[in-house]
């Protein structure tokens, strides 16, 4: 089955317009989880399977989506802005590649500050490269080894030594209360992961490149961008 890939330019003054006719416009994860939507128009929320990234360019915020079906051009998108093409199972055939994935590491915790046990457990962000001992002497993943944990599990491994981990600014957002749900807000925090993966497993490389990889899908995290390397 075929995969699509939509690139959506925004020109940052036409989306300071959106924001400024009063309509939630393209300012935090929850925005974009909004406007993202529009392009698959009359889908229950239920059944989101596509991912989605942005990044700020020079002159524009660049939108990327990939689904299983084809979207609708939304109207927050110039015409001419505007690309689809398909991915088949053929691109998935090369043994590395060069890849950026913009995630969302996290790590469980079950103890507070003084290492006592807490009923519930929670989860905090991961902002340190590599692996490293808390105050009690347990061990802290680092990025590095979260990514690598993850890749295994997704069919590839990296080489550390030509890894990038850049660390984006904190995206806060707020979600509206609806249908009788109150209003939530949060903050995800965000890293670029770009380097060079090799291979293991394609079937699995395939399905997470489909599904993504990590928390916080639903809010442009997860999404593996991938470019066939020597």
């Amino acid at each position: 089955m075929c995969l699509i890939l939509t690139r959506a330019l925004v020109p940052y003054d036409l989306a300071a317009k959106w924001e400024a006719d009063g309509r939630p416009g393209f300012g935090d994860p929850y925005a974009v989880h909004q406007r993202a939507w529009e392009c698959f128009p009359g889908r229950p929320r239920a059944d989101r399977d596509f991912l989605t990234r942005t990044d700020p360019k020079d002159e524009h915020l660049q939108v990327l989506l990939l689904s299983a079906i084809e979207p609708a051009r939304p109207s927050w998108c110039p015409e001419d802005r505007w690309q689809s093409k398909r991915i088949d199972d053929g691109f998935f055939a090369h043994p590395r590649y060069r890849f950026s994935l913009l995630a969302n590491p996290t790590r469980k915790v079950r103890s507070n500050a003084k290492g006592e046990i807490l009923k519930n457990s929670r989860r905090v962000p991961i902002t340190h490269r590599e692996d490293r001992e808390d105050a009690h002497g347990r061990r802290q993943r680092g990025l590095v080894s979260w990514l690598a944990e993850h890749g295994e599990a997704a069919g590839f491994s990296i080489d550390p030594s030509n890894l990038r981990t850049v660390t984006r600014p904190r995206h806060t957002f707020v979600r509206p209360p609806k249908d009788g749900t109150p209003r939530h807000s949060g903050t995800l925090h965000a890293v670029d992961f770009q380097g060079l993966l090799a291979v293991d497993d394609g079937e699995k490389l395939r399905a997470a490149f489909a599904l993504g990889i990590g928390p916080a899908k639903a809010f442009g995290f997860g999404m593996l961008c991938l470019a066939p390397s020597p």
